[in-house]
């Protein structure tokens, strides 16, 4: 096992602890930075968002590895992140650091909010007087809603393929009239967004881009 392994099961029963406390609607995770592809080591009310232990990281955790934020602050709060089935969570995370002070792990807390949105929504309908219509169902499109930050997915294939079509849907022309600058300008985002900290990162990126992978690579030296 671990030193990593280890110190981070200190944190399973506090996980425990404040699931129990807030109650099933609230998902508890923790993972292991050490390995990005299976970084969830420990779940409580995994049922919420479907993902299991050895499930990968996400976007958001990706990213903040890339940004490295964790030296500057100890956790990040009440951000909005979304599930597969179009759920509405209530996140927050925790960043977790060994006696040296080096990130070896994250706590995450993920509240689902979904019924708590449409209910607010119907009930804002009451209050101003408005024509009433029936709450939307969970998943059903909200034009207004705001951008979630994360996204709760199971394996690191999933998290890959929805971070690359986020960024490939930004581009309003075909992948094949794409010019080499515009394909290195795509790299560049991916990269920021913490894309090639997976191992599969390369490869996914040059099927998505009609690239070989060395041409990634050599992307990818541009950008130092």
């Amino acid at each position: 096992m671990s030193e990593n392994r280890q110190f981070l099961e200190k944190f399973f029963p506090i996980a425990s602890f404040i699931a129990a406390i807030v109650g099933p609607k609230c998902e508890v995770v923790i993972h292991d930075v050490s390995d990005l592809e299976r970084s969830i080591i420990f779940i409580e009310n995994g049922h919420i968002s479907g993902r299991k232990v050895g499930d990968a990281s996400t976007d958001l955790v990706l990213k903040l590895m890339k940004d490295e934020a964790y030296h500057e602050e100890q956790f990040i709060a009440n951000y909005k992140a979304s599930g597969k089935q179009g759920q509405s969570f209530r996140s927050s995370t925790y960043y977790i650091k060994n006696d040296g002070g080096t990130l070896v792990g994250l706590m995450c807390l993920n509240i689902d909010v979904t019924h708590m949105e449409v209910a607010a929504e119907w009930i804002q309908h009451v209050l101003q007087g408005g024509s009433l219509v029936p709450p939307l169902s969970i998943g059903s499109p909200q034009e207004d809603k705001q951008q979630s930050k994360e996204y709760l997915q199971g394996n690191a294939d999933d998290l890959l393929q929805h971070m690359i079509s986020t960024v490939l849907s930004k581009i309003t022309i075909p992948i094949d009239r794409l010019s080499s600058k515009e394909k290195i300008d795509i790299v560049r985002e991916l990269n920021e967004q913490g894309v090639f900290l997976l191992k599969g990162g390369v490869s996914q990126v040059a099927a998505s881009l009609s690239i070989s992978e060395p041409t990634v690579y050599r992307y990818l030296q541009k950008l130092k």
